[in-house]
């Protein structure tokens, strides 16, 4: 065989070797290495796949940004909802810490297309209340979409929920920061109310699908329960704000009631009418004792676990504040700090640039 040959063959061959190690190195070893995946459960019970390294986040629904706020992956975020829901108020305390960037990100439509069009790495959502539908929002975009959910107190199911989110954003550390400063907090206040008060409270003027009003109450106050607190009307089936009469309301005569800020006008409007109207309200304990208080609000685009966890410590200091060295604002300001280490802002400038009046002493 011919020199000339020989080399030509020799030639050939290295090429397809050559070919051969590319497609390997793409669609084998290579993938992994220079896009490796984990994965991680969500809280519908779905096993999500997801790139090691996130770059961009989209969130969707409620809570989805706000618990993207607890953690340094915040920066990641390159878009936010369209306006239109509860998203950019105010009132949302991860919004009004993170407003300077927030307000300057554009809003894209949280469709399928508009996905598309984002290509983020990673959807976070709390739409989907099934795993079908997150299944189909990841096939439709091709992103991965990991579900959370807005309605968790603390707890068990709620501390898990932070860790996989740590685990998802690759920020464990963070998440078991946050998960022992809540437990820590709170131990702080169920370790010394120990026994049951003699007193009774009422919580309203909450958000809960539909508008705040006095008559939209929790029988589910976590509050009152880590005081040792007796809640004057009776829980719902599904923890959530209800509302009631106001014959109940009459009828079961709380010795304290604590407003939602982001009702806290329209209540007291409604207090007005009904004491104008004679309907017997100004004869209940809170009204003739002066005992009505503001609170940070609970319930907004889902629940603000951050702003609940104030409210814990401000009830704890108006039924059982001998129990406490502490005092409520240094708490505050902690608590603050705990979720958003990195805010300037303390507890004070936040209920400065809300609605209502934070916690605090309301008057007639």
């Amino acid at each position: 065989m011919k020199k000339n040959q020989i080399f030509a063959i020799l030639a050939v061959a290295i090429v397809i070797i050559a070919a051969v190690g590319v497609v390997f190195v793409l669609n084998n070893d290579g993938s992994s290495d220079e896009n490796p995946e984990t994965t991680v459960t969500d809280s519908l019970g779905r096993t999500v796949s997801i790139p090691m390294e996130i770059n961009s986040i989209f969130c969707i629904g409620a809570c989805s940004l706000r618990l993207v706020s607890y953690f340094e992956s915040v920066d990641k975020v390159q878009a936010i909802e369209t306006a239109g829901t509860f998203n950019t108020r105010d009132d949302q305390t991860y919004y009004l810490i993170n407003k300077g960037t927030f307000s300057s990100l554009p809003q894209v439509a949280t469709t399928a297309e508009g996905i598309v069009s984002l290509n983020p790495d990673l959807v976070i959502t709390s739409t989907a209340t099934d795993a079908g539908t997150a299944d189909n929002l990841q096939t439709q975009t091709g992103v991965p979409v990991y579900a959370i959910n807005a309605n968790l107190e603390f707890g068990e199911a709620f501390y898990d929920q932070i860790s996989s989110i740590g685990t998802l954003l690759g920020e464990k550390e963070r998440s078991a920061e946050l998960n022992e400063g809540i437990t820590a907090m709170i131990n702080e206040i169920t370790l010394k109310s120990t026994t049951p008060s003699s007193m009774s409270g009422y919580a309203c003027g909450m958000f809960y699908y539909g508008g705040a009003s006095l008559l939209k109450a929790s029988g589910n106050y976590l509050p009152f329960d880590y005081s040792n607190v007796t809640n004057a009307i009776e829980p719902a089936a599904n923890g959530q704000p209800y509302m009631i009469t106001l014959e109940t309301l009459i009828s079961v005569d709380p010795d304290y009631m604590y407003i939602d800020s982001i009702g806290l006008s329209t209540c007291l409007d409604s207090i007005h009418g009904y004491i104008d109207d004679n309907t017997g309200l100004e004869n209940i304990s809170a009204i003739k004792n002066d005992r009505l208080y503001s609170v940070m609000v609970y319930k907004c685009y889902g629940t603000n676990w951050e702003n609940q966890l104030i409210n814990v410590y401000y009830v704890a200091s108006k039924m059982n504040g001998g129990l406490y060295s502490w005092t409520f604002e240094e708490k505050a300001n902690a608590i603050v700090q705990l979720f958003y280490p990195n805010t300037n802002l303390t507890y004070s400038d936040i209920v400065d640039g809300q609605s209502g009046s934070g916690c605090g002493k309301v008057t007639l």
